[in-house]
């Protein structure tokens, strides 16, 4: 085996760099870029570029939109590694033979991602779990091809990316932020367990438990979720639940994270949720953001400002958010760029805002062109609610998230005095009211799903069954 401070010292570093131009120059990078060069060719330098990858589809204010939705492929083409070797690699974190703490390892993978493998296995006892464990070298090959990228971009000198190059180096960076944070599974147990507590109010949503005896930097042991994966729609109808109740409470918890809790899931598509036993439950909680009190209250006020058309109050929270000084050379400049973007939706109301990411996007853009740096976690936050948009609209087009969100804004528009207190916490307990998913023996009735909320068991049956009858009548 090559010795590791050759492979990623200095005599690493120039035979890496060399394979990076190879393999862009063997895809005709300098002739002129398109997505499937771009994709192919993050796709060939393996596990670093793909998560770079990953992660610029993310960001429409870098790259156009065909190339987003190129990178978006790598997310399921990442090959798995052998279960063999899955089994040295948690036979050398422990220390110690990997049957002494399972007794079964399942041979194929649950998951496969760009930094680690997803294993079902079985305790000792015979207790059911997952076992996330990390790709070999996945930090030293992260770090390592995270700075010579920087270096490729002013060797290649591509001119398509020549006017966003910093706003691309920035995009690098949060690659790299984000990457540390999903190669420490310690860091994620934590993750799932603060996010175990603020779901805990929703009798409807969770996530998986942790066995931190056997978790590690490198190996993440958990609860085993097997249920219905969201994006199988037949299969939730089948198992009697109702669509748009999971919609709806899949919205509210996932607003509580970042409206009350200031801690969400910064990628929410629909392999990173299942639905078991009633419950919607959140995985894969390793790339999460976190905002602080003060980014919360000035997104609260700018969500609510757009949604109402109102350019004073839009700049006044907008130029807190982002930190701006106050003798900015072009806030008036600026002000007026903005005035025309709300005008584009002035007409609208807020059903007719059917996408949030028409108008993050729209805002991204802007900034980017005022040279206006945004702070990562914004960034990911927008990115999130994009991700979470489209979960909503394959899940049931018919749900609208932002009229869900308009809602809860709402109560923080009306002040800090007594009403606004009383505001918030109803909005809060609506947020979290409900019980488990209704399923198996679920049948649709005609009641507004708040009120279905009311009903007893033995209530429920009984309109179910009249609903039943008159159908079967008709």
């Amino acid at each position: 085996m090559e010795n590791t401070s050759l492979r990623y010292g200095f005599v690493g570093d120039a035979r890496r760099l060399a394979e990076i131009l190879s393999v862009a120059n063997k895809n005709n990078l300098t002739q002129g870029l398109t997505p499937e060069k771009v994709a192919n060719t993050f796709k060939q330098l393996g596990t670093a570029f793909i998560k770079i990858g990953q992660v610029l589809s993310l960001h429409p204010e870098v790259l156009p939109p065909e190339y987003c939705e190129a990178l978006k492929g790598l997310r399921n083409d990442v090959p798995s590694i052998n279960a063999s070797m899955i089994r040295d690699i948690i036979s050398q974190e422990y220390g110690r033979p990997w049957n002494t703490v399972f007794s079964k390892i399942s041979g194929i993978p649950e998951g496969s991602a760009s930094i680690a493998q997803v294993h079902e296995a079985r305790l000792l006892d015979g207790t059911r779990v997952a076992i996330k464990v990390q790709r070999p070298d996945s930090y030293q090959m992260m770090e390592q091809d995270i700075r010579l990228l920087k270096r490729a971009l002013n060797v290649l000198k591509l001119k398509e990316l020549e006017d966003k190059k910093w706003i691309l180096e920035n995009a690098i960076d949060e690659t790299w932020r984000v990457a540390k944070e999903e190669m420490d599974f310690i860091k994620e147990a934590d993750n799932i367990e603060r996010m175990a507590k603020i779901l805990e109010p929703m009798a409807f949503a969770t996530t998986p438990g942790v066995y931190h005896e056997y978790t590690t930097k490198d190996v993440l042991v958990m609860e085993f979720i097997d249920g219905i994966d969201l994006e199988d729609i037949e299969g939730l109808k089948a198992a009697g639940y109702d669509i748009r109740e999971v919609c709806t409470k899949l919205i509210r918890s996932y607003i509580k994270q970042w409206a009350e809790d200031q801690f969400f899931q910064a990628d929410p598509h629909p392999g990173n949720v299942r639905i078991r036993d009633g419950q919607i439950v959140w995985l894969d909680l390793g790339m999460m953001g976190e905002l602080t009190d003060t980014e919360t209250e000035c997104l609260h006020h700018c969500m609510h400002a757009i949604l109402k058309n109102d350019i004073d109050e839009l700049m006044e929270w907008g130029w807190i958010l982002l930190d701006m000084p106050d003798h900015y050379p072009k806030r008036a400049e600026l002000t007026e760029v903005i005035k025309k973007l709300l005008n584009k939706y002035r007409a609208m109301t807020v059903s007719d805002m059917n996408s949030s990411s028409e108008v993050i996007d729209d805002i991204m853009d802007l900034l980017t062109n005022f040279y206006i740096n945004i702070p990562i976690d914004l960034n990911m936050y927008g990115r999130s609610l994009v991700i979470m948009e489209g979960t909503v609209a394959d899940l049931d087009p018919d749900s609208n998230l932002v009229d869900i969100i308009a809602v809860h804004l709402a109560a923080y528009a009306i002040g800090n005095g007594a009403a606004g207190q009383i505001a918030r916490k109803l909005s809060h307990r609506k947020l979290i009211a409900g019980k488990p998913l209704r399923h198996s023996t679920y049948q649709e009735i005609d009641i507004d799903p708040t009120d279905q909320e009311l009903l007893t068991e033995e209530e429920y049956a009984i309109l179910a069954q009249e609903e039943a009858e008159r159908k079967e009548a008709k």
